[in-house]
């Protein structure tokens, strides 16, 4: 497979689409009792979950590389909002975006800190060309609302996070464009590992592989990752996309190693600016989307 082509600009819109599926799922109780949260800023989205302000992760401000965002005040503007609710938030600024320059400059004068980096991988919709075991059973979820506690809570569990963080992975099968996936060990059932992608006009962007701790190792990872480039080919996609973030710049190659065999190239990467030592205690960033 040749230099993958692709639009940044729309990248970055189908990244903003797939976080605020999330958010605008959560069912009203969550936005009221846990402060789950989206608002959008011109070109800019800022999402917060009020109840776990500690965990980065969860709080992010979007789209500060995109025109219009610093001249026209909108990256202002979000994040005045997300002061206002007292979370420890980053905002990722995509290197190669027009306003990325402008973004950091502002950001710099403000005293804000580049934090850990992030990659945009990407390649074509050709369907996978690699083996998985064919021991491990793959699941689509369907419209059963049911089938989304499993999903949501092996991803809070795997991603290390509160449980209350699964509320926003619980409607997601039922919304428009989405596929969930869940993974089993042989017969037995019970799933140990998921998997997402949200498909918007040709282009499908997966969302990191989660797997409970005692499963890791057997290859659920692969196997759902074969069933999404499988899945997005079928569904005519010309441009499939992951965010790999927040880790060490030097260890994205043993990050990225199943994705690299299957056919994903690095696209372009980024950092997150944070305000400096606004909470000691961190939360690891294995969460992309």
């Amino acid at each position: 497979m040749g230099a993958v082509r692709y639009d940044s600009a729309v990248l970055e819109r189908v990244a903003q689409r797939f976080r605020r599926d999330m958010w605008d799922s959560v069912v009203p109780e969550a936005i009221s009792e846990s402060g789950v949260e989206v608002e959008r800023f011109g070109p800019v989205q800022a999402t917060a979950f009020g109840d776990l302000p500690e965990v980065h992760l969860l709080q992010q401000v979007q789209g500060a590389a995109e025109p219009g965002a610093i001249e026209d005040g909108h990256l202002a503007a979000a994040v005045e909002w997300m002061r206002a609710r007292e979370v420890d938030y980053r905002i990722p600024v995509a290197a190669g975006r027009p306003g990325a320059a402008e973004a950091e400059a502002w950001l710099g004068v403000r005293g804000y800190e580049r934090g850990g980096g992030w990659v945009k991988l990407v390649r074509d919709g050709s369907p996978p060309d690699f083996e998985v075991d064919p021991g491990i059973v793959v699941y689509r979820l369907g419209l059963d609302e049911a089938e989304g506690e499993g999903l949501s809570t092996i991803a809070a569990e795997a991603l290390e996070m509160p449980l209350v963080a699964g509320t926003l992975f619980f409607s997601l099968p039922q919304q428009n464009g989405w596929h969930c996936y869940t993974a089993a060990l042989g017969e037995e059932e019970v799933p140990v590992a998921t998997g997402s992608m949200l498909i918007v006009d040709g282009v499908a962007q997966l969302g990191a592989g989660t797997t409970l701790a005692e499963a890791r190792g057997h290859g659920c990872n692969a196997a759902l990752l074969h069933r999404r480039l499988v899945d997005a080919h079928r569904a005519g996609c010309h441009t499939v996309f992951i965010e790999v973030g927040e880790c060490d710049l030097g260890s994205w190659s043993a990050v990225t190693r199943n994705l690299r065999r299957a056919g994903f190239e690095e696209a372009y990467e980024g950092r997150n600016w944070q305000r400096p030592a606004l909470h000691p205690a961190q939360v690891p960033d294995r969460f992309s989307g």
